[in-house]
């Protein structure tokens, strides 16, 4: 498996692990994350979303960052790549947890 792939897989197992929880709680790091047109603050932001969901203890969520996605040079394709395989996972995430309504 690719790179991508894991982010997706990784993406999508921590989707469907905060949907279990609160499905707002996703559909609120989807929308911190998906304008973020640059590697760092795209990491950043993920990272401090991430960070609350599993530290709040109003939320405290066993969920926690693929170290692969910090190991790499994110610039121009790649991050957009990147950017894309984690937003679909999140985003099936979401979609199977509204089709089983």
């Amino acid at each position: 498996m690719g790179l991508y792939d894991d982010s997706y897989n990784w993406a999508f197992a921590v989707g469907k692990r905060i949907t279990e929880q609160n499905e707002d709680l996703l559909r609120r790091l989807i929308f911190a994350v998906r304008g973020e047109e640059t590697p760092g603050r795209f990491l950043d932001k993920l990272s401090e979303t991430i960070a609350e969901y599993r530290t709040n203890r109003s939320i405290n969520l066993d969920v926690s960052l693929h170290p692969s996605i910090f190991a790499q040079d994110w610039f121009a394709d790649r991050f957009y790549y990147l950017k894309a395989s984690i937003l679909s996972g999140f985003l099936n995430a979401l979609a199977t947890t509204r089709g089983r309504e």
